[in-house]
């Protein structure tokens, strides 16, 4: 797109970087971009954090996926059990009449179309952007075993046995990865979203004729001043100009007592006031605050590459087509020594199907995605996918102060009553 200067984009977080000229495109001409490719960018309406546009996107998206896994199972379910126990002879010579088959094709539809929709969608959208992605496996395994059956049901004597189930099966089966994909996707967002929550949504903004008004947070401004009362987060970064409060830092220092603070002092967004009332002015705002760098820093680390994926990326980029070539190869040669083209066919649907769940090229980034996101709701920091990967082969840690390891405050872990009393009563 004219006016792009660079596009970066992260298929396992589903999110992408650009960098462009407001003046040569817009956002509706980014979104048109992307749908060409085959995706959809959420745009978040007027009013709306772009963090709460992409909660309610994945969440939609599960449902989705849900509704689909629901409706596969269903389906696949009987199917499958009909299937197996016409093949193990459990059931009557009826198995084997026509009418059976179209019950089987019944059951079968549904799976095909609608479960499997979005597989066939992508396969051709993938195929048209001259690229063959996963799905393009997945519509290949399932599609020929469902049409080769319907040609079986259709036309007398091309063969006696269907493959419905099979087809139903494919769908399903790999449905289920999809379904944890989603899942493990949104909680790494949640990881994201329970960081930026530490930052209060309103500030107390006092004027210039000292009278307080509550403002959205982000509509603060540098060297405006803000009131902080006890027990509330601070929702910038500033330095204290009036108030005396003890502040706790432990979510920036680890340090788990509070810190005195006094005018002149500097304090952090996300910071929690504990004691005194604080009349803080703002320094850094919205993008500005540590903490917003520091989920800057935590997405950045999610999109970053780890050298293990460059040996996935170069797999992947030919992963797809050697399959296919090797799935044809599998079928030419067993059609030509056997003879027969069923027993082949079915060994070319093996070969599709077995590789189809072996997702390489999102399974590094998720890794990476979910990692990160669960060290950073537990306050540990990555500044890139590599550090993640090289703390693999990490085998002693030095840790600074004996801080870092407590909690900094006793707990109770268990109790032993002297003499004749009861541990119950005691307690009350």
């Amino acid at each position: 797109v004219p006016g792009v200067h660079e596009a970066r984009v992260n298929l396992a977080a589903e999110s992408a970087s650009i960098r462009y000229d407001p003046a040569q495109v817009t956002m509706q001409t980014l979104a048109e971009a992307v749908e060409r490719g085959g995706f959809q960018l959420v745009i978040p309406e007027a009013g709306q954090r772009p963090e709460d546009a992409e909660q309610q996107a994945r969440e939609a998206d599960l449902r989705h996926q849900m509704r689909r896994f629901a409706v596969g199972v269903g389906f696949t379910v009987p199917l499958f059990a009909l299937s197996m126990a016409r093949d193990f002879a459990l059931l009557g010579a009826w198995a084997h009449d026509p009418w059976f088959y179209w019950v089987l094709l019944a059951l079968a539809l549904p799976v095909q179309g609608y479960v499997a929709w979005d597989y066939y969608t992508g396969a051709l959208r993938s195929l048209a952007n001259r690229a063959a992605n996963m799905d393009v496996l997945v519509a290949l395994g399932s599609g020929t075993a469902f049409v080769y059956s319907l040609v079986v049901l259709l036309v007398p004597g091309t063969g006696d046995h269907v493959y419905f189930e099979t087809a139903a099966m494919i769908i399903t089966l790999i449905l289920v990865g999809k379904v944890l994909e989603a899942r493990a996707r949104g909680r790494a967002s949640a990881a994201i979203r329970s960081l930026m929550d530490l930052a209060p949504q309103v500030a107390h903004v006092v004027d210039r004729k000292g009278e307080e008004r509550d403002l959205p947070a982000e509509r603060v401004l540098p060297r405006d001043t803000v009131r902080v009362r006890p027990g509330e987060r601070l929702p910038v970064d500033g330095e204290v100009v009036e108030g005396h409060s003890a502040v706790d830092e432990s979510m920036l220092t680890g340090e788990p007592l509070p810190v005195d603070k006094g005018p002149g002092d500097r304090v952090h967004g996300g910071t929690l006031n504990r004691q005194g009332l604080l009349t803080v002015r703002a320094t850094g705002v919205g993008a500005q605050t540590a903490l917003a760098q520091i989920i800057r820093l935590v997405r950045q680390a999610q999109a970053s590459r780890a050298p293990i994926q460059r040996v996935a990326d170069r797999v992947s980029a030919v992963f797809v087509p050697a399959i296919i070539g090797l799935a044809l190869l599998t079928l030419g040669l067993w059609w030509g020594l056997g003879g027969e083209f069923v027993p082949a066919m079915i060994r070319m649907v093996a070969v599709l199907v077995i590789a189809c769940p072996c997702a390489m090229g999102l399974a590094t980034p998720t890794a990476i995605m979910v990692g990160t996101g669960k060290a950073a709701r537990r306050g540990v920091l990555f500044g890139s996918a590599g550090a993640l990967e090289t703390l693999g082969r990490v085998d002693t840690v030095l840790l600074d102060k004996t801080g870092t390891l407590t909690e900094g405050r006793p707990s109770l872990t268990d109790w032993v009553p002297l003499g004749h009393a009861h541990a119950r009563d005691l307690l009350s």
